[in-house]
């Protein structure tokens, strides 16, 4: 019983650890290349993770309004 709610939780945070490794590597590897790649790169990254982070926000809100 305990495994079937540790599971999914240790493979949540599996998941959050390997995009966040995917986001070091791509940046590090464009500001290697040069800054302004470096740059963009990050801009993008920051856009990317604050959309994920509202529509996961968005998917948990309560439905229907006052």
């Amino acid at each position: 019983m305990i495994f079937k709610k540790l599971l999914p939780l240790i493979w949540q945070v599996f998941d959050l650890m390997c995009y966040l490794a995917a986001l070091v590597a791509l940046n590090w590897a464009m500001f290697s290349w040069n800054q302004i790649a470096g740059g963009i790169a990050l801009a993008v990254s920051f856009a990317v993770t604050g959309l994920i982070s509202e529509l996961i926000t968005n998917n948990n809100a309560p439905k229907g309004g006052d």
